[in-house]
């Protein structure tokens, strides 16, 4: 084995690694046993490992499951991770390890099983004890691999919580430290972060003690990188639970207005976690969504939506549209704020032009504002009728919202409506419904369908009691 250290070129190596590269997969059998050889230095090992890591950082493709299929490498990493006598050796261990951690779940799984979180917490908790005397590089990869593990899925989330139940406090007063370097605290950021992702969500009081540093950071972000980490903990944070959006608007009522900055943001990885935010706000209690029409969103969401007011919009325009269909679900005051603030002739723009996720949530809007609307409201959809039927002429992804746009325009707005349309275009409808039912065949779908299918045709009968004067005509 040393006679393969200097066929490798490690021997005649210096200790900081000057010629030392990649591994080939081909080598990590003799490196692993190297690596295990008690007879090789430490320093020797480092190098060992560098090269397994090199190979690990490469961005397509990495090697993992080569690697893994090495009985028993993960344990040796992490036995490596944990011997203090090589800051070095612990470094690259740490930084190999992370990158495992990147990969799949099944690589997550095998990271998780090999006994990693409890030595790479330990580097966090001993931070925790002695902040000054702490490696910051290997703390980095530390917090970065818990990052990765936690991400991964809400199960190993809930593994970490518990089988270490002091590393978030950890975490928190880490990123309070005066001295820690500006990508320490990114990482770290990002890891807590992460404690707050994915369904089913963490217990709110297990997770309520990262807000304070999270809005600080939003308040006052000492980086973008920082302040993105921070919303997208937030997006997380009100996902779908009113009990937390009010932890948000009454423990911190100066939110609003700093999100509503970030609304005016030129980055796209900014704008887009502050919309959401302020989304999962607007599907909260009617009172949360008072609040935001209250303190201005509107306008803001009007000048957004604008064609071409953002360049290569992304999902800039979805969030926009989703956020609307909230509001248009609540009541018909909120209702007449999107009215009066000209937003209804947007969403019709993007039910025609937008992409395929844009129209769904602008026809949401719409729908959701002929079932939540007055007739009078309601009927601020009209002037547009046709203009949705020739788009419904093009697509089908969107039939249902469609259909229910339709069904509820016919039965509110009967004598004008039907004065819009005629025979042909109810029928283009059902036709394509009948089309979706012959797809789908006998199940969920195809039942789903069907109950669609009724009601275009009862939509169809009450065109024929209309043109026959048997239909009241609305007020």
């Amino acid at each position: 084995l040393l006679q393969f250290l200097y066929f490798i070129g490690i021997g005649q190596m210096s200790e900081n690694g000057d010629n030392d590269g990649p591994a080939a997969v081909s080598e990590f059998d003799t490196l692993f046993a190297l690596i295990r050889d008690p007879a090789v230095p430490l320093h020797k090992k480092t190098v060992c490992i560098r090269r397994i890591r090199m190979s690990l950082s490469r961005n397509s493709d990495p090697p993992i499951k080569e690697l893994l299929n090495i009985d028993g490498c993960l344990e040796t990493l992490v036995e490596c991770l944990g011997d203090p006598r090589d800051s070095k050796m612990q470094f690259e261990s740490a930084w190999a390890i992370t990158n495992i951690a990147s990969g799949t779940s099944e690589d997550t799984t095998a990271v998780v099983n090999s006994g990693a979180v409890k030595v790479f917490s330990k580097f966090i908790l001993d931070t925790k004890e002695n902040p000054e005397a702490c490696n910051q590089d290997i703390v980095e990869q530390a917090a970065w691999a818990i990052g990765n593990i936690v991400g991964d899925s809400a199960k190993f989330r809930n593994v970490v919580f518990k089988e270490e139940p002091e590393l978030l406090p950890a975490l928190i007063d880490m990123c309070n430290y005066p001295n820690l370097k500006p990508t320490v605290r990114d990482n770290t950021t990002w890891t807590l972060s992460n404690f707050l992702r994915g369904k089913p969500s963490p217990p709110r009081d297990g997770v309520i003690a990262t807000l304070p540093l999270f809005m600080n950071n939003i308040m006052n972000p000492p980086s973008n990188s920082v302040l993105m980490d921070s919303l997208w903990a937030l997006t997380y944070y009100t996902d779908g639970d009113t009990q937390r959006v009010s932890d948000i608007l009454d423990g911190y009522p100066d939110v609003l207005p700093k999100l509503y900055c970030y609304l005016k943001s030129k980055t796209k990885k900014i704008l887009v976690p502050a919309l959401r935010v302020i989304g999962n706000i607007a599907s909260g209690t009617t009172d949360h969504t008072n609040r935001i029409l209250q303190s201005g969103v509107l306008p803001l969401i009007h000048d957004l939506l604008q064609p071409g007011a953002i360049p290569n919009a992304g999902n800039i325009v979805k969030e926009c549209c989703w956020l609307l269909s909230n509001i248009t679900a609540e009541s018909p005051d909120q209702i007449q704020q999107v009215i009066d603030g000209d937003l209804v002739d947007l969403l019709v723009y993007y039910v025609k032009n937008g992409r395929p996720q844009d129209r769904k949530e602008a026809i949401w809007a719409l729908v959701n504002l002929a079932y939540t609307g007055t007739n009078d409201q309601i009927a601020t959809i009209l002037p547009f009728v046709k203009d949705l039927m020739e788009v419904f002429g093009r697509i089908r992804h969107e039939t249902i919202q469609f259909v229910e746009l339709i069904s509820q325009l016919a039965d509110t707005q009967n004598d004008k409506f039907f004065d819009i349309l005629d025979r042909d275009d109810l029928l283009k409808l059902q036709s394509t419904v009948i089309l979706l039912i012959d797809e789908s065949g006998e199940d969920d779908a195809g039942n789903k369908w069907r109950a669609h299918c009724n009601k275009v045709i009862q939509v169809m009968e009450k065109y024929e009691q209309y043109q026959n004067g048997s239909i009241v005509p609305s007020n």
